[in-house]
């Protein structure tokens, strides 16, 4: 039995290696092949913690790493590196040298890197001088030279490219002023940084919002943009999806991303990728890997490679339920979604109210709970709450919910449904409250 079943892991890994590579090079079925880390998940890893991410992310076919920022200016203007910094009036926010670490266990697991360069908090507040924007472009330079002189000479091609951090949006940059403004601002970096680093190049992901624009006003707004750009061959435009974040909904992406794509065509050179969100912005939870893969095949006409933001905060094995990442492994492996046909709704599913006079509902978990993900709970037909079986919620009790106010006089009907890993949603089980 010890040796059928090793005979079948190692049939079952020739089969995936062997599948993966078709996949590779024909694009048979779109996989990502990156993946953001942003520097609080890295904070506190050893050499092994990074070396088991980075087998989990080889072994669902990923080459590319992205961490950023490598320098943070706080809304009070204090500057925190992730890495040891002689630049004026910045200070090491970690113990340990995130960067040397990030390169260091790339270099041994065969990754390629972006390293972000600055970010600034009040960029979000979108008031700004041109001034101000063009001084944080050079405070970009001044740290794209310090990581060349401190790591490049020891990790070559494994520090493969630059991220620039600054998200750009359609609403913003919607005047041909503005957008000339922001080709100007992104050269002060192009132009450095391709001195610097000729073979390295730069990727970009703006979003974008479907409610304040249009996809034909996007893409004339970075044709002008692009226009006027320094863009190298083998940069990379690489626009976030925007379904996690609602920006944009699975019924409006092809537009926008086909749209994109005719922008990125008057550049010659420039390489177009989509950054696919691995999650749901209303609740800070983990898409269902359905949605994940139509993402990825909705762009899959436009783009020539997709990274993803990011399956180690959402489908890591040692992050969250490791389900994910054993159903999506499957997925690259065959190009299908393991089928879960039947799924155990909630039990006993019950209301009442707390010392607050918040409405509580509380259920039982199914007996065979393996393959629920979390559950969706409904007030008046209208989505509430998403409460996920994650290792990184554990604070959070996986068969109750409690409203955030006391709601108003009145009847209420409420719906609680389990849901998979991969999407399948179990029936609805209801339960109707007054409220008095």
């Amino acid at each position: 039995m010890k040796k059928h079943s090793l005979f079948i892991a190692f049939l079952f890994s020739f089969l995936c290696l062997r599948t993966f590579v078709f996949a590779q090079d024909n694009k048979s079925y779109p996989i990502a092949d990156g993946t953001f880390i942003q520097n609080e998940l890295i904070a506190n890893w050893s050499d092994d913690r990074w070396q088991q991410e980075l087998k989990a992310l080889k072994e669902v076919g990923m080459h590319y790493i992205i961490i950023a920022p490598t320098l943070h200016t706080s809304e009070k203007g204090g500057n925190e590196s992730m890495y040891p910094s002689s630049l004026p009036e910045v200070k090491q926010k970690y113990k340990s040298d995130l960067v040397d670490n990030c390169l260091r266990n790339a270099a041994k697991a065969g990754f390629k890197v972006f390293l972000g360069l600055n970010l600034s908090e009040e960029w979000w507040d979108a008031k700004f001088t041109y001034e101000w924007l063009n001084h944080q472009m050079e405070l970009g330079n001044n740290v794209a030279d310090e990581l060349t002189r401190k790591y490049k000479a020891r990790y070559g091609d494994v520090m493969y490219g630059w991220y620039w951090v600054w998200e750009v949006d359609n609403v913003h940059c919607a005047t041909p002023l503005l957008q000339d403004a922001l080709a100007n601002i992104l050269n002060v970096n192009l132009d450095h940084l391709h001195a610097i680093t000729p073979s390295m190049p730069l990727m970009l992901c703006p979003f974008m919002n479907y409610r304040l624009g249009t996809a034909d006003a996007n893409r004339r707004m970075w044709e002008r943009v692009f226009a006027g750009a320094h863009f190298n061959k083998g940069d990379i435009f690489a626009p976030q999806d925007c379904i996690g974040a609602g920006g944009l909904k699975l019924d409006t992406l092809d537009v926008w991303f086909r749209e994109m794509k005719k922008a990125v065509d008057t550049k010659p050179g420039l390489l177009f990728w989509s950054d696919a969100e691995t999650f749901d912005q209303r609740f800070w939870t983990s898409a269902p890997l359905n949605r994940f893969i139509n993402q990825m095949e909705i762009v899959k006409p436009y783009v020539s490679n997709i990274i993803s933001f990011a399956y180690s905060h959402y489908y890591s094995p040692f992050k969250v339920n490791k389900k994910y990442h054993e159903a999506y492994l499957k997925y690259v492996c065959t190009g299908i979604l393991p089928n879960v046909s039947s799924l155990g709704p909630p039990i006993d599913l019950q209301w009442n109210k707390d010392v607050d006079n918040k409405v509580l509902l509380t259920w039982k978990v199914p007996v065979d709970s393996s393959e629920i993900a979390g559950y969706y709970i409904f007030r008046n037909g209208e989505l509430v709450a998403n409460i996920q079986n994650e290792k990184r919620r554990r604070n959070i009790s996986q068969n109750a919910f409690l409203e955030k106010k006391p709601l108003g006089k009145g009847t209420y009907q409420y719906e609680v449904c389990s849901y998979s890993f991969t999407g399948t949603s179990s029936e609805k089980k209801c339960v109707r409250c007054e409220i008095n």
